[in-house]
């Protein structure tokens, strides 16, 4: 038992060899010192004396100090470090054990592969103290982790800020591309004409709110632009807490089949309208679009669905969420509800920036454009349940359509053989122009669609 106790603590991962040999190649070599620079922090090291000499290095290469072993050497007795690392004896003989200078980013790479092990095995011991001392709910628990991890994994530096000749660099190539393209759609398309021409299609890291009155067809316009960002190659995932997979299934079927979704529901049939579906199920083979029912999620299950989706298919361009009110951060009081859907709006937002991908978020809206007279379009103070919304969203999309009304009083009464118009009003638009388009709404079909340019007819 006692040896049992006296069992010391393993020895966390570190190679101290190829901490040695990083060193001794700065001291050798610039190119060396730029190329490893860009690779570690003075963390990365797992000896406190080698993390020193690194800081030291790369202190005075900013600073544009000669860099070798006299100068460092002098540099950390101004430290009054230099007898913590051995002095001049240990910096000569990082030097001397350094063979292959050109191996410099290989060992650096090993002792960043190490910290990061060091860095796993911390968050671990986090993770099991947060778990035991109960303060927090697992929800957090989790998403803490998972973002640490995910940190660890794909960055070795972050930067906290970007030298403004690289933005303006940056700026100017985009300039360039986009000058190339000749007036081209640079960000992911709607598929409808005049929409794209107001917004230039979604950029990633957009949180777009989709919002209009029940009925009106904000699910069927956001399927439109998921078949559509699908069917040129986006990477596309819809979170549906309403409807079940089935029922969407059921709409692309037949908005990208023009086979009456009643037929459809009922399993009327016909011969022709057979091959019309065959060929609208052939369309989605390859993409990469994928449903989730899950009809109770918080923003975290959500982001980390999301993570996952992008780990596993290569990336994530286009989230689209249906719909905002449907959604908890849970731990709210139902007074509360105004702060929930705040934080929620504000998670969403993160969740964007945070998977480079733009995020279409539905949302119901109060009813105040049926309780006002004249056109009814609704304003943005009609987003219903928050401030927020409107406060954290890049763009706010409102849907309009023209036979929603009869009149002040009355809900117009649809005729399903009809085309209809509806219109889309770009409210707001962080990065450009705001305004309107008109589009043709088939509700047969349960599809949105591009008026001709000549006459009002649809597609």
């Amino acid at each position: 038992m006692d040896e049992e106790r006296n069992v010391k603590a393993p020895i966390p991962p570190q190679d101290i060899e190829a901490e040695m040999a990083v060193l001794g190649a700065m001291l050798k070599n610039q190119d060396a010192r730029a190329d490893v620079s860009g690779i570690l922090r003075p963390d990365d090291f797992y000896l406190n004396e080698h993390k020193e000499i690194y800081k030291t290095m790369i202190e005075m290469e900013q600073k544009g100090t000669g860099v070798d072993i006299t100068t460092v050497y002098s540099a950390l007795r101004q430290r009054k470090t230099a007898d913590l690392v051995g002095g001049i004896t240990y910096l000569s003989r990082l030097m001397d054990e350094t063979i292959v200078v050109s191996n410099a980013k290989y060992y650096a790479e090993t002792v960043a592969n190490k910290s990061k092990m060091r860095q796993l095995i911390d968050e671990a011991e986090k993770i099991r103290e947060s778990a035991y001392s109960d303060e927090l709910p697992p929800e957090d628990i989790l998403d803490g982790a998972e973002q640490r991890i995910l940190e660890i994994a794909h960055k070795t530096q972050r930067s906290s800020y970007t030298d403004i000749n690289d933005v303006l660099f940056e700026n100017i190539k985009e300039i360039q591309e986009l000058e190339k393209m000749g007036g081209e759609i640079k960000g992911i398309e709607t598929g409808f004409r005049d929409v794209d021409r107001i917004l230039g299609g979604f950029q990633k890291t957009d949180l777009i709110i989709l919002a209009a009155r029940p009925g009106v067809g904000k699910t069927a316009f956001a399927l439109n632009i998921a078949e559509h960002a699908a069917t040129i190659g986006h990477k596309v995932i819809v979170f549906s807490l309403e409807m079940s997979d089935t029922q969407l299934g059921q709409r692309l079927l037949s908005m990208t089949s023009s086979v009456p979704l009643e037929n459809i529901r009922r399993g009327e049939i016909s011969a022709d309208e057979w091959e019309s579906l065959s060929a609208a199920q052939d369309s989605f083979y390859g993409t990469d679009l994928v449903i989730d029912e899950t009809s109770s999620i918080t923003p975290v299950e959500m982001k980390n669905k999301c993570r996952r989706f992008s780990q596993e298919r290569g990336g994530l361009d286009l989230v689209i969420i249906d719909y905002l009110q449907l959604m908890s951060m849970g731990g709210y009081r139902i007074e509360q509800r105004e702060k929930e859907i705040a934080a929620i709006t504000r998670s969403i937002k993160i969740m964007a920036k945070e998977l480079n991908c733009a995020v279409i978020l539905l949302s119901q809206l109060s009813r105040g454009p049926e309780q006002r007279g004249g056109d009814h379009m609704p304003k943005l103070s009609d987003l219903r349940d928050s401030g927020a919304i409107e406060q954290d969203a890049d763009i706010v999309i409102f849907l309009k359509r023209e036979d929603y009304y009869q009149n002040d009083d009355e809900r117009a009464q649809v005729d399903a053989t009809t085309g209809l118009t509806c219109i889309v009003n770009i409210a707001k638009h962080r990065s450009g122009p705001v305004g309107s388009a008109t589009l043709a709404w088939v509700p047969r079909y349960v599809k949105f669609g591009n008026l001709a340019q000549e006459k009002d007819s649809y597609n």
